[in-house]
């Protein structure tokens, strides 16, 4: 319940802070405030564990989960929190389906209508039920944050074997810490002069 909550509280928290924040700066600000926690304040508590970072799994882990982060603050930026909330919720139903692929677990006729049936109900309530523009920027946003759900079905996937072998607690410090490294070089993006434009516009039209 307390997950729910920070969850739905979190989406439209980072879309009123983009207002003020380019979106490279303020994801790559949030991880390094994240990583700062589990350095100075958890490490002693598991939450660092120094050989972790020797395992290419977790820079892959990392890198995925880094991609959809910035994937996710740029789509915020023209999409509205309710889609992204909505569209990000879909992670959810891509774990069975990604989990199929990637590690054949067995999907069930049940599991598989549930699967679609939600997919459906999605888009219903994205769209509302009537016909989208592919080339609005609305849509575009939308599409950045399905590939959100995508990378967080996909370190969901990825990292269960890890979790077994080192436990929770390691691994989530260990992505958090990567992800922090990994962001820090995209923040020079948002001092281009084509991505001030765009953040300019996309203010004026919020």
């Amino acid at each position: 319940m307390l997950a729910g909550l920070l969850f739905g509280t979190s989406v439209p928290v980072i879309k009123l802070g983009l207002n003020f924040i380019p979106p490279n700066t303020f994801v790559a600000l949030r991880f390094s405030f994240a990583s700062a926690l589990i350095a100075l304040l958890l490490r002693r508590q598991g939450w660092v564990q120094w050989d972790l970072f020797k395992s290419r799994e977790i820079w892959i882990i990392g890198f995925i989960n880094a991609l959809g982060y910035v994937l996710q603050f740029q789509g915020q930026l023209i999409t509205s929190s309710s889609n992204a909330a909505l569209i990000i919720s879909t992670a959810a139903l891509m774990i069975p389906v990604l989990s199929l692929v990637y590690v054949h677990e067995k999907m069930g006729m049940r599991k598989m209508s549930g699967v679609l049936l939600g997919f459906i109900g999605i888009v219903l309530l994205v769209t509302r039920g009537r016909a989208v523009s592919l080339g609005s920027s609305e849509v575009l946003g939308d599409f950045l944050i399905l590939g959100t759900a995508v990378t967080i079905a996909l370190v969901f996937i990825l990292s269960k074997d890890l979790v077994e072998k080192k436990g929770g607690r390691p691994v989530t410090g260990g992505i958090i810490l990567v992800t922090a490294m990994l962001l820090l070089p995209t923040v020079p993006f948002d001092l281009s002069p084509s991505s001030l434009s765009n953040n300019f516009f996309n203010n004026s039209a919020n």
